[in-house]
């Protein structure tokens, strides 16, 4: 049976503080991770990501940079304000940086990313979200190309030496007999850490759950951790069984 540590922390550390995730993995990602947040659409997996950078500025004086690839700014800012979180007072305070991109902008990031960078070192950033890693990959039309653009993504954000989470669209699919996350591209390879969500309907509602699928260097849960998106975000239940008739 593994021995979860709990805490906010321990050496090395990067606390999520998001209500029983820290316990499932001795205390929060280690230091330098790159994360996959995997799950379908509306599974709550930006939620999860911004939760993680507000957390680390409002609870642990981390400064955070999220890079985002898919929705606008301000429609950001406006989403995030029902949970209570106000990421445009962070910005003014510069605990929180946000870079803009369309999903074209590829060239234009890779340009910019010694700013970005500048940023990071200048301000101590610890906390980094790029939303999401499947808009970046889905722009390039050949495998070969969209693993080496992956590669060197992947080799940019580890250079700056953030815990960095990746928002990841995937789809369900039945496996013998349960289900499991399918994450397109097969980025689960290149991560040093998977948290899978998801979303199983039943009846007219859905049961959602979160699992960490795999996280280097860490003895973490193996168990469905019952989880929902409430007023103040989002709360995993590891110590509730989850009884998704699917799993």
């Amino acid at each position: 049976m593994v021995e979860l540590k709990l805490g906010l922390g321990g050496e090395g550390r990067i606390p999520t503080g998001i209500p029983g995730l820290d316990g499932m993995m001795e205390g929060g990602f280690a230091q330098g991770n790159v994360v996959l947040v995997a799950g379908s659409a509306g599974s709550g997996k930006s939620i999860l990501s911004t939760q993680f950078l507000v957390n680390g500025a409002t609870k642990h004086g981390e400064v955070g940079v999220l890079i985002t690839f898919e929705e606008k700014k301000k429609q950001i800012f406006k989403n995030m304000k029902r949970f209570g979180w106000d990421l445009e007072d962070l910005e003014k305070k510069k605990q929180l940086f946000v870079f803009e991109y369309a999903p074209h902008e590829v060239d234009k990031f890779i340009t910019e990313g010694g700013s970005i960078e500048n940023i990071i070192r200048d301000y101590k950033a610890k906390r980094l979200v790029f939303d999401s890693i499947t808009s970046f990959a889905a722009l390039y039309d050949s495998e070969a190309k969209r693993r080496q653009a992956i590669i060197r993504l992947l080799d940019i954000l580890r250079r700056w030496n953030c815990t960095t989470l990746l928002p990841s669209e995937a789809s369900l699919i039945e496996e013998g007999e349960g289900t499991q996350v399918q994450v397109r591209f097969g980025l689960e390879y290149l991560a040093d850490a998977l948290l899978s969500i998801y979303a199983i309907r039943k009846g007219d509602t859905r049961e959602m759950a979160l699992e960490i699928v795999k996280m280097r260097g860490t003895d973490h849960s193996k168990k469905l951790a019952p989880m929902k998106i409430t007023k103040e975000g989002i709360t995993l239940y590891p110590d509730q069984p989850f009884f998704a008739k699917s799993f």
